[in-house]
């Protein structure tokens, strides 16, 4: 790798539908290709997935393992794949993204006998993963070279609980492009949806995941509808595992048709736009992006004081945070935002001040390709040698 040359990266993540991580990846990919800094090959264990098509719209060289089947698979065939690219792709780094891919990746690197570095990007607590999945990862966590944690919640799991040395950690935040709110994208929208302007959307953005509480938000709606009858709406955007209980739950209340789920969805902008308030019931958050996403619009959040979400939201000043599993206290600040539009909309303006200060790409980026160039810096003459012999085999 000359001083001028592009760093050759091998990302490697479980798949490229749409969820938080891989809206992350997308904006890292496109933003440090677009410098120049980086040259990529995007590897999903799985399919390639709407974000891999848009990556590969882009110019990005885009793989598609198409590994179904649990975590045993995905792991065990990864591994064989991402050592395939290892020994013939020429790569100076691999960096990974989330469980499966860090325990692939790990395996890989060993078993392709070159010491390649290797970044192991953690997003999540882990709590709510399959036991053996947990296993592995903990396991073999401190094989990688550098670990980026997206808060510091997560970052003290990786030292405490996965054995990793405190001088491999560093806490990259997300980061998101600067945003406002489109006022066209809002009236439309929300006509669409029925709603006045008066009238408080509320909104959930994520999976349909027990561990991002849908469940609990659903339970918060009912002493909200008991108390506030009238005058707001709830939105839930999404796919995944607990849809058909969410639509199950919709069902059988009475209310029920004042909530709408809406499924997952490409653009999730405009629904930010026409939204007063994001919900985030999560019971595990390693950094959430839907809250930063409402934020930098100036929307404040209501959510729960799990993992990373207090250093998004600051309790009281961008948002309103109560503890997990407890629907009432939800209800009680969904029902203080119904009620209070000032302080709703000095929430808000707070928020967008605190997304753009700290949570953007360019920050992401410029910390991340940081950490690529002090992993390599060291290696001096040693990783140029490699990665030649491997560019040659």
């Amino acid at each position: 790798m000359g001083g001028g040359d592009p760093v050759r990266v091998l990302l490697v993540v479980n798949s490229l539908g749409f969820g938080g991580t891989e809206r992350m990846i997308e904006r890292l990919v496109l933003h440090l290709t677009r410098a120049g800094s980086v040259r990529f090959t995007v590897c999903s264990l799985g399919e390639r997935g709407p974000i891999g098509d848009r990556l590969a719209g882009a110019g990005i060289d885009v793989r598609a393992f198409g590994i179904g089947g649990g975590a045993a698979r995905q792991i065990a065939l990864g591994t064989v794949a991402v050592r395939r690219l290892l020994r013939d792709g020429g790569f100076d780094l691999v960096h990974s993204f989330l469980y499966r891919s860090h325990t692939a990746c790990r395996l890989a690197r060993v078993a392709s006998g070159r010491r390649i570095p290797l970044v192991s990007s953690e997003r999540c607590l882990g709590e709510n993963r399959g036991r053996f999945t947990r296993l592995l990862n903990r396991r073999t966590a401190a094989w990688s070279d550098r670990v980026l944690a997206v808060s510091s919640a997560v970052a003290e799991a990786a030292v405490r609980r996965d054995g990793v040395r405190p001088d491999r950690v560093a806490v990259v935040p997300n980061g998101i492009e600067p945003a406002t709110a489109d006022l066209r994208d809002r009236r439309r929208l929300r006509r669409a949806l029925g709603l006045d302007e008066e009238d408080v959307l509320f909104l959930y953005l994520g999976r349909l995941h027990r561990e991002k509480g849908p469940d609990v938000l659903l339970q918060a709606l009912e002493p909200l509808h008991r108390d506030a009858a009238a005058g707001w709406m709830a939105v839930l955007v999404g796919d995944g595992p607990e849809r058909k209980a969410v639509a199950a739950a919709l069902a059988s209340k009475p209310w029920g048709a004042r909530v709408r789920s809406t499924g997952a969805r490409s653009r999730v902008g405009p629904w930010l736009d026409a939204a007063d308030v994001l919900v985030l019931p999560s019971r595990e958050e390693g950094m959430p992006v839907a809250a930063i996403e409402a934020m930098m619009r100036g929307r404040p959040v209501a959510g729960t004081r799990v993992g990373g979400t207090p250093e998004v939201v600051r309790d009281g000043e961008t948002g309103l945070l109560v503890p997990p599993e407890d629907p009432q206290a939800l209800a009680a600040i969904l029902l203080r935002l119904l009620e209070d539009a000032p302080a709703r909309r000095a929430l808000g303006a707070r928020a967008a001040e605190a997304a753009r200060a700290g949570f953007t790409v360019e920050r992401m980026a410029a910390s991340t390709l940081g950490e690529y160039r002090r992993l390599l810096a060291p290696r001096g003459a040693e990783t140029a040698r490699a990665v030649a012999a491997a560019r040659a085999d």
